[in-house]
């Protein structure tokens, strides 16, 4: 009889611990990412697919629910945000995006400062890009927002034959700069 005892009182308990764990697990965070500014003169497609493709790589499905572009787009016009500003929004529109699509964390990023130069000598060629970002993100559950920057560089060069190109140097130093910013985000998360 013990023994029928002690086994239910474990099963009961295994069942109870199981769920509690369960209840304590971290829910998936939703993040809302407003469309970039890009405040430079560098308008070419690669520049675009790269801050694409970084977003989806450094916010997986996997690990975050990502608010839908149309929704986004939504709770920015009902918040007055208006985009041909070419600036980051304010708090209080973040707050207002956050609220409309329920996400815990809105993201904003504007490329503030794309520079590439060439420098040809006799016997090389290279080019030299340095990109500067500018972010703010938004936390619902402390009110906050919390602006940074991030800058990232690349060169790339060619001896004696060869021409090097923009888009390479361009596309890394962006990746650069992404990289550092997913770093400080993961800290405010």
């Amino acid at each position: 009889m013990k023994k029928v005892l002690i086994l239910l009182c474990l099963l009961v308990l295994s069942t109870t611990t199981s769920f509690a764990s369960e209840s304590t697990l971290a829910k998936t965070p939703t993040i809302a990412i407003i469309p970039y500014v890009n405040t430079t003169e560098e308008t070419k497609a690669y520049v675009k697919e790269t801050i694409e493709t970084n977003f989806a790589t450094e916010f997986p499905k996997e690990k975050f629910i990502i608010v839908s572009g149309v929704d986004i787009q939504k709770a920015l016009n009902a918040s007055g945000y208006d985009s041909s500003n070419m600036e980051l929004p304010e708090k209080d529109m973040m707050s207002a995006v956050a609220k409309a699509t329920n996400a815990d964390y809105v993201l904003a990023m504007e490329i503030n400062q794309l520079i590439s130069s060439r420098h040809i000598s006799f016997f090389a060629t290279k080019v030299e890009t340095k990109a500067k970002l500018k972010y703010k993100f938004y936390n619902t559950a402390q009110d906050k927002a919390m602006p940074f920057q991030t800058t990232g560089d690349f060169e790339n060069s060619a001896t004696l034959i060869g021409d090097v190109g923009y888009k390479e140097p361009i596309t890394k130093s962006l990746n650069k700069a992404m990289d550092a910013a997913y770093n400080k985000i993961l800290g405010y998360l």
